[in-house]
């Protein structure tokens, strides 16, 4: 044999050797999870004002914040109240909803997900009730 040929199947057999040694693992996305029961009541205090705390909204959205609206688990309700962020007669013309919303949004911050954004929805949906 050839010293050409030799290093040809000495490669070869490096390739194949390495080859074998590659595991690919693929990582599937973590399912979305389905929108919210519409026959659940959503809780405002329970499963509302979590997804602000958990997005950081609150960072900003705080007593003495730049932005007027105070997300904070005290002052959350009568902010959003006062501030007329929910509309129960047209529930998605509501600005709590609709402005920080995943996919069309104009806020900067977007909700983490579509399901958050769909649980605000239901719950404004409700008669946005402060419980």
């Amino acid at each position: 044999m050839t010293t050409n040929r030799l290093l040809q199947i000495g490669l070869l057999v490096l390739m194949m050797a390495f080859m074998a040694g590659c595991e690919y693992e693929f990582i599937k996305p973590a399912p979305t999870p389905p929108p919210p029961d519409p026959t659940d009541t959503i809780k405002f205090a329970q499963q509302v004002v979590p997804i602000w705390d958990a997005n950081s909204c609150t960072n900003c959205h705080k007593p003495g914040g730049t932005p007027q609206l105070d997300l904070t688990a005290a002052n959350a309700f009568s902010s959003l109240t006062s501030l007329a962020m929910y509309n129960v007669d047209n529930p998605p013309a509501s600005r709590i909803y609709n402005f920080p919303y995943p996919e069309t949004g104009d806020h900067s911050f977007k909700y983490a997900t579509q399901a958050e954004a769909e649980l605000i929805l239901q719950w404004i949906t409700q008669g946005a009730k402060n419980n």
